[in-house]
């Protein structure tokens, strides 16, 4: 009887030994499998990166401007919004020491420069422009007539030239740097392509200074 229950104890021992390690088996394929269903999930996720307080998903879409030289900063100083024919030319940040406004007694010369590849030059030319600019200037390319004024507008490759049409002084002010304009007419592309265009610039200008004519 001792050889018998000896044997039923045995049985029972290895059988249970045989238990805790299926069961022990099954948990190590279940943490396994967890681990890797984890892991998976990481890789799901935006890339992000520690900033001291929590981690900030880093945008690769998210569009960064550059400065273009050392030492240039970008303003908001104004608006430039133009439409010809479907090219829209419009910004509001602006590169510093770049916008100039300068002036005479017969001439006024505005430079306009984007924090990117865009640029807008107008002179208009009168009589006593300072004291009686208001109202339409003609366009004329060649920037000889009077009552006249010369456009020229730089957008990337682009470029175009108000060829006919009107440029209207809103308001101008040489003690504080600021002219605002009404713009419409036709522009001359780089290919000689005339398109029809329209628009308005309100500025306040880093600096304006009188010339000498």
């Amino acid at each position: 009887m001792k050889k018998i229950a000896f044997l039923i104890s045995g049985i029972f021992f290895i059988s249970s030994c045989t238990s805790e390690q299926k069961i022990e088996g099954e948990n190590v394929a279940s943490q396994k499998e967890e681990v890797t269903t984890a892991a998976e999930k990481a890789d799901d996720l935006p890339e992000a990166k520690w900033n001291g307080e929590y981690l900030k998903v880093v945008d690769g879409d998210e569009p960064k401007i550059k400065r273009k030289s050392q030492g240039s900063d970008f303003y908001s100083m104004g608006n430039v919004s133009l439409i010809i024919e479907g090219d829209s030319i419009k910004f509001k940040l602006f590169e510093r020491k770049k916008n100039v406004l300068t002036f005479t007694t017969e001439r006024i010369n505005a430079f306009i420069k984007s924090a990117f590849n865009e640029d807008v030059h107008l002179t208009f030319k009168k009589t006593d422009i300072v004291t009686q600019h208001k109202g339409e200037y003609k366009a004329d390319p060649t920037g000889k007539s009077m009552n006249s004024v010369k456009m020229t507008v730089i957008s990337g490759e682009k470029e175009y030239s108000l060829q006919d049409g009107v440029v209207e002084i809103i308001s101008f002010s040489p003690r504080l740097g600021t002219l605002e304009l009404k713009i419409e007419g036709t522009f001359k592309a780089k290919d000689g392509a005339k398109k029809h265009g329209k628009g308005a610039i309100k500025m306040n200008f880093e600096h304006a200074v009188m010339t000498v004519s």
